[in-house]
């Protein structure tokens, strides 16, 4: 926009941009050069060192991490093919996936309901809600795995004794793990209410981004509140919905802890995901060639969900 109110081009804004840019010569990259040396280290290094360690087999003597005991041998890819050719990696898969799908579809949808509840409710109500949520978000997620195990306990676990109040439903000494689908049920309680905090603050503070006149004029349109949600907040949200969805599919995907300590340390075939089938196979028995192969396959799932997101990032960004 010019002096005069006239739109510019886009491409003369660029072109100006490019040579704003060319006037400030070097100096934001070299303001960026620390930055992005801390990154190569600290993320670069060992992604350089799983893929050497993939492409790697172990031959004799145990192999460590910073120095080799034993010897190993360049293999090419015959790592990834015995890992793709097993009938456990693909279980593994497959109920991470199915696990993930469940747990991001909870999160947002309740995630989105506490935001709008935050949005209607009187403004002590909302602090004592966030206060609420942030003490929540502040424990860890090893606690919050332990508090879940203690409450789905067999013998004297709450959850059991207030079921068996019920008429009817005798819930004494039910192992909620025998069954890894019920036992996966538990954790995705815990996943879902870790991920829920941040997921409802961020979505309320886009909520109160929306213009005010806009949603006054779908009301004096005849919009009701499903009407005016579907039409109006749902547009607004939906770069931040974007956003909050890929992260959750990624963080989701690589859940580990609250699967490792519910089971003890000691996770059943029917809860191996494949962050824990990865962990067993590489790291606990010291293989780490198949962890990283594992850890590389992993990887590559989430790179479309990571584009996504870097993609999602810049259309947001170019629209500001």
């Amino acid at each position: 926009m010019t002096a005069t109110g006239t739109a510019v081009p886009p491409r003369v804004e660029r072109r100006h941009r490019v040579s704003s840019l060319r006037r400030g010569g070097g100096i934001p990259y070299l303001l960026a050069l620390p930055a992005v040396l801390v990154i190569l280290l600290v993320a670069g290094w060992p992604l350089v060192k799983i893929i050497t360690l993939s492409l790697e087999k172990q031959q004799s003597g145990k192999y460590a991490l910073f120095h080799n005991g034993g010897s190993t041998a360049f293999t090419g890819l015959s790592n990834y093919a015995d890992a793709l050719t097993s009938s456990d990696f693909w279980s593994s898969l497959v109920r991470s996936v199915v696990f993930t799908a469940v747990n991001v579809v909870l999160s947002v949808v309740v995630g989105v309901l506490i935001a709008l509840l935050l949005n209607r409710v009187s403004k002590w109500a909302r602090l004592l809600l966030v206060a609420v949520l942030l003490f929540c978000w502040a424990v860890p997620s090893t606690v919050s795995t332990q508090v879940f195990a203690w409450l789905f306990n067999n013998q004297y676990g709450v959850v059991n004794y207030v079921l068996g109040k019920l008429p009817g439903l005798s819930m004494q000494g039910h192992d909620w793990f025998a069954n890894p689908h019920s036992g996966l049920a538990v954790v995705t309680l815990v996943v879902v209410w870790g991920a829920i905090p941040l997921l409802a603050i961020s979505l309320h503070a886009g909520i109160t981004q929306i213009p005010k006149e806009v949603l006054e004029a779908a009301r004096c349109d005849g919009a009701g509140p499903w009407s005016a949600f579907r039409h109006v907040t749902l547009p607004f949200l939906r770069p931040l919905l974007v956003i909050l969805t890929a992260l959750s599919v990624i963080w989701d995907f690589g859940v580990f802890s609250q699967i490792w300590f519910m089971r003890n340390g000691h996770p059943e075939p029917g809860y191996q995901t494949l962050g824990i089938y990865m962990y067993t196979q590489g790291v606990s028995s010291s293989h780490y060639n198949t962890g990283s192969t594992l850890a590389v396959l992993m990887m590559l799932c989430l790179v479309v969900v990571m584009a996504f997101y870097i993609r999602q990032l810049f259309k947001i960004g170019d629209a500001e």
